[in-house]
């Protein structure tokens, strides 16, 4: 899971390459280039490394491929491996190798002959932000969360919650707005009433009003405690008007009308995926319902935006779906921790959520490692490419320069968003490859064709991999 260093501590590096004189262009680089006590060790063989890292831990290590036995044994020595940064080493024509040790957890590829002050550089500043060490991970009504947009949240969350006003949670699909709508209903005056929540998608407007508003409606049920609207952009009419009588008189009027209305009351809690100013201003929600619930409003931020929150996630999930399930796993390995902060996830929380309980549910073992995700199908889609916060990753298979803008290394191969967006696609179809296809303007063929890796309609880069230009 990696680990934070003291200033003073000596940076511990581990050196495994058959070649003695490559060793010696690294360790050289690093001792000029690196002002703190470093503790360089150095071995040509793949036995002595995995009994160093069986003992020991490592800030750095670098791995020669042809050394320790191409990919596998790459992934075998990482797997036992407690190291902050992994390397890999390679011929610069195995493209293919460079893209399937980076999907297993390496921070970067090396390409032979071997460049030392270049890669003193990239740990020297990886370093330089890994010497402020993380914050604990804070939790929160069940929520767990490190970043600091998650901190600003859950202080927002515990000044509004006593209060009696509506709120309107925003945010995208799977981002935890629930959890957030809970957790404003536990921190309040009204935490001993029911908890009452309604999904208002795919229901139709005389059935909604009926659960919302009808003799045994959610207003009703939700008496004395929070109801929670999810998804209220989609809201008919009909019960748009309903809620509008509610919040102005604490009057439940529904499909069915009485001589004197009912009376309920309820603490709103309305949510949306959507900015909740552009439901007015697309017509999808009256002004006036809109301003009655836009009372106090809070914005649940995207998985992808707070990587520093994936970890704590993964780990809590996994110990407490582990328990329930009987199995021992208790933490994740730092390679599998650098391919998950490193995903884009589109599902948001719910995505890792689901991926963590299906590895605690199908696999064992105590620790988490990358064979957990591929067997749970992690990496197979988008966003498995770690990102390395410290300095952007270099495209593959493009010559990357130490002078080149940040923007210009951030660019990625068209065939990764070419994938990102179908993947986003199928997402937002919830698997559905016919619609997805459709909304692309595509035919589910070449979706096929796409995800399982076959040729390119144009004849150029297998897709799933980039293509190099060699001279």
């Amino acid at each position: 899971m990696g680990f934070a260093l003291r200033p003073s501590a000596a940076l511990r590096i581990l050196l495994v390459d058959a070649d003695p004189a490559a060793r010696t262009v690294l360790k050289r680089a690093l001792e000029q280039r690196i002002a703190r006590p470093l503790m360089i060790l150095e071995t040509a063989s793949p036995e002595a490394a995995r009994m160093m890292l069986g003992e020991q831990s490592f800030a750095v290590l670098s791995l020669d491929l042809d050394t320790v036995g191409g990919i596998d044994g790459f992934t075998a020595l990482t797997e036992v491996a407690r190291a902050t940064l992994i390397y890999a080493a390679g011929d610069a024509s195995q493209i293919g190798d460079a893209v399937a040790v980076v999907r297993a957890g390496a921070a970067d590829y090396l390409t032979k002959p071997l460049d030392g002050a270049a890669f003193a550089r990239r740990v020297e500043r990886h370093f330089a932000v890994a010497a402020t060490p993380a914050p604990e991970a804070a939790t929160f009504e069940g929520l767990v969360g490190r970043s600091a947009a998650m901190r600003t949240l859950f202080d927002q969350v515990g000044r509004i919650a006593p209060a009696e006003a509506p709120v309107f949670v925003s945010g995208e699909a799977g981002s935890g707005r629930k959890a957030i709508a809970a957790a404003l209903h536990a921190r309040s005056r009204r935490s001993e009433g029911p908890l009452v929540v309604v999904d208002c998608d795919g229901i139709d407007g005389d059935r909604l009003l009926d659960q919302i508003a009808g003799s045994n409606g959610a207003l009703r049920r939700a008496h004395g405690g929070s109801l929670v609207l999810a998804e209220v952009g989609r809201l008919p009419a009909a019960v748009q008007a309903a809620l509008v009588r509610f919040v102005s008189t604490g009057e439940v009027v529904g499909a069915v009308y009485q001589d004197v209305p009912p009376r309920a009351d309820v603490r709103l809690i309305a949510l949306t995926e959507h900015r909740p100013d552009e439901l007015v201003r697309s017509g999808a929600m009256r002004s006036d319902l809109f301003y009655r619930l836009n009372v106090l409003g809070l914005a649940v931020p995207p998985l992808r935006e707070r990587p520093d929150d994936v970890a704590p996630i993964a780990e809590s999930v996994l110990r407490r779906s582990a328990a329930d399930a009987g199995r021992r796993f208790l933490r994740l390995a730092p390679a599998a921790e650098r391919l998950l902060t490193g995903h884009d996830w589109p599902g948001n929380v719910r995505e890792l959520e689901t991926l963590v309980q299906r590895i605690a549910l199908l696999c064992d073992g105590e620790t988490l490692t990358p064979e957990h995700l591929a067997d749970a199908g992690f990496g197979a889609r988008r966003g498995s490419v770690p990102r390395v916060a410290a300095e952007p990753a270099p495209v593959l298979g493009t010559p990357v320069f130490e002078d080149e803008p940040a923007a210009a290394r951030a660019i990625r191969p068209l065939w990764m968003v070419e994938a990102e967006v179908i993947e986003a696609a199928i997402d937002a179809f919830e698997g559905n490859i016919a619609r997805a296809a459709a909304a692309l303007e595509i035919s589910p063929s070449t979706i096929y064709r796409k995800r399982r890796g076959g040729p390119a309609e144009d004849g150029g880069a297998r897709d799933g991999l980039p293509q190099t230009r060699v001279g």
